[in-house]
C-alpha cells in the first residue's frame, strides 16, 4: 500500500511538473488565457526598441509602454509609434503573427539638431572614401589681408578620419600635402578604391589639366605626377569591379543574373546584407527563399523591377522594397546599414532601408549638396558657409543626428 501511494504521488509529481512546463513553453510562445471568452488562443509579440531608448511605444495611437521591450497582442496588423520628447516620431504598420516576434526597431532623429564647426581655415572639394570612413579636402591659399601666417601654412590636402575620438575633431585631421609642394588651391581629388591614394587634378595655365598621386597615411614629401592618366582610372575601375563582383558571387545564381542585365549603380550595405541599385530594364526577382521566411519586415514586396527606379534588395529576407524614382532621388548608405541618406536642394533626410520613415534631418543652405555621414551615425559632415561676410570660403560643420 505504501509503495503504491509513492508510486501514485511520483506519477502525481511528474504530472504536475509536464504541466507546469507546458504552461511555461506555451506563454513563452505567445499563448493566452482569455477571461471574458474562456478560452486559450496564441498571441505575437512586438520586440519594439528604439535609439535613443526610453520612447512611449503607442499601438493604434494608444499607449502600451516605453522602449525597450517586449508588447503581447493578438495577431493582426497595427501602426506603430515610438514617440519621444524633442525627437521626430518614428511610425511604422507591422503583422503580427501568433508564435512570433515581429520587430520594431527605431531610430528617433533630434527635431532640432545642433552644428558644430570641423574646420574655421576654409574648405574646398571635399570627397568621402569609398568605405566611409575617411573625408579628404583641399585648404586653398587665398589671397587676404587676414590670412595669417598659420593660415597659409595649414594651405593643401588634408585628410580627416570620420571617428570619433576624445581629443577632439579638429585633432583628427592631418595634412598629406603642402601647397609649398604643389599648389592644390583649385585641385580636385578622387579616391582609389583601396582608399590608399587620391588622384590630384590640378588646372594648368594652359587650361589643361595635370593629375598627381599622393598617399593617404602620411605627409608626403612631393606628389607623384601621372603621365597616362587613363592607366590609373583604368586600374581603380578594374579593382573597383572585382571588389563589386567578389560580393555579387556570394548571391543566389538567380539574383546574379537579373543584377548584371538589369541594375546598375550596385551598392552594398555597410554589413552587406542589404543592396541599394538602380533598375535599368524591366525583371522580376525570383523567389530566392521558398517558402517565405515568417515575421519578415511586412513593408510590400516588389519582385517586378521597372527602369528608372531604385530599389533597396534585403538579402537575408529575400525581399525587395521599392525607394523612388532614380531622376529625383541622391541617395547613400548611413553606416546603420539599416538607413539611407537623400539629398535635395538645401534639405537632407534620412529614411529606413525600406523607404519607410522619410524624416528631415537638416535644412538649410549646404555646398554642392555635400553631405558625409560619421562612422558612428551620430553626426553628418556638410560643407557650409554661415557667415559669408566674414569669410568667402565654406568650412565643415558636423550635424548632431543622435
Amino acid at each position: 500500500m505504501v509503495k503504491f501511494k509513492n508510486t501514485a504521488i511520483s506519477i502525481f509529481t511528474v504530472c504536475i511538473i509536464a504541466l507546469v512546463s507546458l504552461a511555461i513553453i506555451a506563454y513563452g510562445r505567445g499563448y493566452r488565457f482569455n477571461f471574458k471568452q474562456k478560452t486559450i488562443g496564441s498571441t505575437g509579440l512586438i520586440s519594439a526598441t528604439s535609439d535613443p531608448i526610453g520612447a512611449s511605444i503607442f499601438l493604434d495611437n494608444k499607449k502600451v509602454g516605453a522602449t525597450n521591450t517586449t508588447i503581447t497582442v493578438k495577431p493582426g496588423w497595427y501602426t506603430i509609434s515610438f514617440v519621444k520628447e524633442g525627437y521626430q516620431t518614428w511610425e511604422k504598420y507591422i503583422r503580427v503573427q501568433g508564435e512570433v516576434v515581429a520587430q520594431a526597431n527605431g531610430t528617433l532623429y533630434p527635431s532640432n539638431p545642433s552644428l558644430s564647426a570641423i574646420t574655421t581655415s576654409g574648405v574646398a572639394n571635399p570627397v568621402l572614401s569609398p568605405d566611409g570612413s575617411k573625408l579628404a579636402y583641399v585648404v586653398p591659399t587665398i589671397i587676404e589681408t587676414t590670412n595669417s601666417a598659420q593660415m597659409i601654412q595649414r594651405a593643401g590636402i588634408w585628410v580627416l578620419d570620420l571617428v570619433d575620438k576624445p581629443l577632439g575633431l579638429n585633432r583628427d585631421a592631418k595634412q598629406i600635402l603642402k601647397n609649398e609642394t604643389l599648389d592644390v588651391s583649385q585641385a580636385l581629388l578622387s579616391w582609389s578604391p583601396d582608399n590608399k591614394q587620391l588622384m590630384v587634378d590640378v588646372p594648368t595655365l594652359q587650361k589643361t589639366t595635370a593629375s598627381y598621386l599622393v598617399d593617404t597615411d602620411k605627409l608626403n614629401d612631393f606628389a607623384k605626377p601621372v603621365y597616362i592618366k587613363r592607366d590609373v582610372i583604368n586600374e581603380w575601375e578594374t579593382l573597383a569591379k572585382t571588389k563589386e563582383i567578389e560580393k555579387l558571387s556570394t548571391l543566389a545564381p538567380e539574383f546574379i543574373a537579373i543584377a548584371t542585365q538589369s541594375m546598375s549603380n550596385i551598392s552594398f550595405s555597410p554589413d552587406e546584407r542589404n543592396i541599394l541599385y538602380t533598375a535599368t530594364a524591366a525583371a522580376t526577382i525570383p523567389e530566392i527563399i521558398t517558402p517565405p521566411l515568417i515575421g519578415t519586415n511586412p513593408t510590400n514586396d516588389v519582385r517586378d523591377i521597372k527602369p528608372y527606379s531604385i530599389y533597396t534588395y534585403d538579402i537575408k529576407e529575400d525581399r525587395n522594397y521599392l525607394i523612388g524614382d532614380a531622376t529625383t532621388l541622391d541617395l547613400q548608405w548611413m553606416p546603420t546599414s539599416r538607413h539611407l541618406i537623400t539629398v535635395s536642394k538645401d534639405m537632407i533626410e534620412a529614411m529606413d532601408y525600406d523607404g519607410t520613415n522619410r524624416k528631415t534631418l537638416y535644412a538649410g543652405p549646404f555646398w554642392d549638396a555635400f553631405v558625409a555621414p560619421w562612422t558612428s551615425a551620430n553626426k553628418l559632415v556638410i560643407l557650409t558657409n554661415l557667415i559669408p561676410t566674414a569669410s568667402t570660403l565654406p568650412n565643415l560643420y558636423a550635424i548632431n543626428i543622435r
